[in-house]
């Protein structure tokens, strides 16, 4: 006889609509009948460990403790920091972005507990403050505390590269992002603010190039105080009041000037004029940003009108949503410290072989199977 867990079915049922989840959907994702998750919500089964493992670290985004809890907890939900953004724009998020928005939520709280005997010297959030400065400024101010400089940005040479040095230069001043794959592409990626130790997450489904922009952008979120969503389609703004759609304005501008900034964009301008749209492919490898960068800096110089800039870049991003989504494959291990970061994925071991948690801990913090933590780490850089 097989001995039911003694697990609270309501909290089944508040875990899957908080993730906006139907039970088909549930279903679908694990593989099951529907009935049978129906059945585990009245209570009348329950599902093995294993699969209650699922529910909480796969599908849920909830640690497995919850659901032995007489009530569903008194939590808030990470989805309300994005309250600023109109209501339509939340409802065109599909169940899969909601779980990774709670997917990030669980990381910002490892962050939390794995910083605790540590902390970080830098935070750039703290150090740096818009107050009433214009984007432009501000971007300046931080590509200064970064550290990179255009020199050194101009011999990245593909837009991979760019990414990384940029996320390890965030990460070293206090902010660390994540990557997963998004199922909905017009998702560039999203921030977590948090007074000590806010996060990126970024859409790994989008080309390279888009990652850089996105990068940067919820920077620009954090820098300004806000959690905040990058979205490939800007129109949401035009349903935002007017408070929020000038801020989200000013980090769009402190993007475009954070990755090519104007003082050698004189050159760029004279090589627009001399080459016309064929060169702005150019000038985006040359400062390994995507071209709708480059076309903002050139509509912020009035070198193009704002028709003509909203519908090329509206035409770009039609052809970047008709391309086939990227394969799966390649090494499973290397995708995983890409999503994590290998700077979170060594504080999580450093934690570990200081004896402050178990390899399930450890596995639950990574979101990986415990018995993959061998040959994870033999992949790390130390």
């Amino acid at each position: 006889m097989v001995m039911r867990l003694p697990i609270n079915p309501k909290i089944i049922t508040w875990a899957r609509e908080r993730v906006g989840l139907s039970i088909e959907g549930l279903a679908t994702r694990m593989k099951r009948d529907p009935e049978e998750i129906q059945q585990w919500e009245s209570g009348n089964e329950s599902p093995s460990y294993t699969l209650l493992e699922q529910l909480a670290y796969r599908h849920l985004k909830i640690p497995l403790a919850v659901f032995f809890l007489p009530e569903p907890p008194d939590v808030e939900d990470p989805v309300k920091k994005f309250r600023r953004l109109p209501a339509n724009e939340l409802e065109r998020f599909s169940p899969d972005t909601y779980i990774k928005i709670r997917l990030a939520q669980a990381y910002q709280d490892s962050v939390e507990l794995l910083m605790q005997d540590i902390g970080t010297p830098r935070k750039i959030f703290l150090d740096i403050s818009p107050g009433s400065k214009k984007p432009p400024e501000v971007a300046r101010i931080a590509r200064i505390y970064l550290g990179i400089n255009l020199d050194e940005q101009t011999t990245f040479r593909s837009t991979e590269t760019a990414f990384k040095a940029w996320r390890h230069v965030i990460e070293e001043a206090g902010i660390f992002t994540f990557k997963d794959s998004l199922e909905d592409r017009f998702v560039s990626g999203f921030s977590l603010m948090d007074e000590k130790y806010p996060i990126i997450f970024v859409n790994n489904t989008n080309a390279i190039s888009r990652q850089v922009f996105t990068l940067i952008h919820e920077l620009g979120h954090i820098l300004y105080g806000i959690s905040g969503v990058t979205d490939i389609d800007e129109s949401y703004l035009n349903l935002m009041n007017d408070k929020e759609r000038i801020l989200e304005k000013k980090c769009n501008e402190f993007a475009a000037h954070f990755l090519v900034p104007d003082e050698t964009f004189a050159r760029e301008i004279e090589y627009f004029r001399k080459h016309g749209l064929e060169g702005i492919k150019e000038i985006a490898d040359h400062y390994s940003v995507s071209r709708e960068v480059v076309l903002r800096r050139l509509f912020d110089h009035g070198e193009v009108t704002k028709q003509y800039y909203e519908e090329k870049a509206a035409e770009w991003n039609r052809d970047y949503l008709r391309r086939e989504r990227l394969t799966t494959g390649g090494n499973y291990y290397l995708t995983r410290l890409a999503y994590l970061g290998e700077g979170f994925a060594r504080l999580a071991f450093q934690n570990y072989y200081q004896g402050r948690f178990s390899p399930d801990e450890l596995a639950r913090h990574l979101n990986i199977n415990a018995r993959l933590l061998p040959k994870l780490e033999t992949y790390m850089r130390w």
